[in-house]
């Protein structure tokens, strides 16, 4: 559903927000009222999302190993999701020259 890609969208931009912030997820999330799918996946690894965190920070942190799994056990094309990671950088990268 619409509302499970926002959800899964904002698992992934939120993924790193303790290390770019410097405190602990508990810490970042308790500023933000969040979907409870999304807290399960960002504080527990749990949940409908938990899956999607795990192949994304595979991706931020190069854990070939874990990707592959990921990218198995969701059924998805790794080819497509290294684009779409590509592509999710660049568009990061233009956020901070704005």
């Amino acid at each position: 559903s619409a509302e499970e890609c926002d959800n899964a969208f904002v698992v992934g931009i939120f993924s790193l927000l303790d290390v770019m912030l410097g405190i602990s997820m508990v810490e970042a999330l308790g500023t933000v009222a969040l979907p409870q799918s999304v807290t399960d996946a960002l504080l527990y690894k749990t949940g409908v999302l938990a899956p999607l965190l795990e192949l994304v920070l595979a991706c931020e942190t190069g854990d070939d190993a874990v990707f592959a799994a990921s990218v198995t056990r969701l059924k998805l094309d790794g080819s497509k999701i290294n684009w779409a990671h590509l592509l999710a950088l660049d568009w990061a990268e233009t956020l901070t020259q704005a």
